[in-house]
């Protein structure tokens, strides 16, 4: 359990004798506050339930200005049962839970909610409880998907180019919450002088200059590197050729080619939060676990196969074998595409 679950639970342990309003913007994650504090009641619900009750299922269109009110006015918030609002109503304790607007824009992306919507109605609500006399506790929340250990804001570098790059360690962006710092900072540059020494390391992003690496294309350099590269979430080689990301196919694989002046401080910036906003740990079915263990059983005694193959041998469509191509990466990360020859190719393990 983390602190906030902690300090949470504890308010409302401490005030089981209060009328309490567990205040915040969209986006901040009903379920998982329902699941911790065990709310039964959420003002939204509450409220479609009255007007099923009272006028049946009607379009609220229809019901008037005078009547919405009134029903609105009937909720009232029970003793030892907190209720969960985007707005503010009668109550002895509001717990106003907010996250600062970079955080706002992680959770509300995960949400899938927008995110200028929940910023703003964040901001009306301080306003209003700024007017408000009822006690409020306010609690900074911070998304608890993403991972905080250093290693997965590492960038390492290998390369003997400069670049237009500030290693965020230098700046604040550590929050303190209950005396424990959580840290959001921009990824920590790391600088390498061999490729052994990477075998030892991990990050989100790898920059590599093709020099270094013992292989002329895009495929010889996932065949031979990729157990190397996997233990980054994306590896940018450094090429004079700029149209090297159009020879290639790279669909299949965290390998990118850019030219030495890709990079720069926003960039960097926007990589990251693209990589904390978007990468999702995704699930499967336990049937799509079973047939995706079985195609590596398959696979294993390859090096390489085509589509057709796997069409006859699976009886599935050539779109089908694509969609569980990548789904097999996701789990095992050891296929690749060679678009020169139309073929699969399986690296070791």
């Amino acid at each position: 359990m983390d602190e906030i679950e902690k300090k949470l639970k504890k308010i409302l342990t401490k005030n089981a004798d209060k009328r309490i309003l567990v205040l915040g913007t969209i986006g901040l994650g009903f379920s998982w506050i329902s699941k911790v504090i065990n709310i039964g009641k959420r003002y939204e619900k509450v409220l479609d339930d009255l007007f099923v009750e009272n006028y049946g299922y009607i379009d609220p269109r229809y019901i008037s200005d005078d009547e919405k009110k009134r029903i609105e006015d009937s909720i009232q918030i029970e003793k030892g049962t907190p209720l969960f609002s985007h707005k503010i109503l009668d109550t002895d304790l509001i717990i106003f839970m907010y996250a600062n607007p970079k955080i706002l824009k992680i959770l509300c992306t995960r949400e899938e909610v927008s995110y200028y919507r929940a910023l703003n109605l964040q901001k009306k609500l301080k306003e209003q409880i700024k007017q408000s006399s009822c006690q409020v506790i306010k609690m900074e929340l911070y998304p608890k998907a993403i991972g905080t250990k250093t290693m997965t804001r590492n960038v390492y570098i290998y390369d003997d180019n400069d670049y237009d790059l500030t290693d965020r360690k230098k700046r604040n962006e550590v929050y303190e919450y209950e005396n424990i710092k959580y840290d959001f900072r921009f990824p920590y540059l790391k600088i390498v002088t061999s490729l052994s020494e990477l075998k030892r390391k991990q990050g989100f992003l790898l920059i590599i200059n093709e020099k270094y690496l013992d292989a002329s294309d895009y495929v010889e350099i996932d065949k031979k590197y990729r157990n190397l590269f996997k233990q980054f979430n994306l590896v940018y080689i450094v090429t004079k050729n700029k149209l090297k990301n159009d020879m290639f196919h790279l669909k299949y694989t965290n390998i990118y080619f850019v030219n030495k002046n890709f990079f720069n401080d926003e960039v960097l910036i926007d990589l990251y939060f693209d990589y904390l906003l978007n990468t999702k740990q995704e699930k499967f079915s336990e049937k799509k676990k079973r047939r995706l263990a079985e195609f590596n059983t398959y696979l294993e005694k390859k090096k390489t196969v085509k589509t057709t193959e796997l069409e006859k041998r699976w009886n599935m469509t050539k779109r089908n074998i694509e969609r569980y191509m990548n789904d097999y990466n996701k789990i095992y990360n050891r296929i690749g595409y060679d678009e020169s020859k139309n073929e699969w190719y399986i690296t070791k393990k």
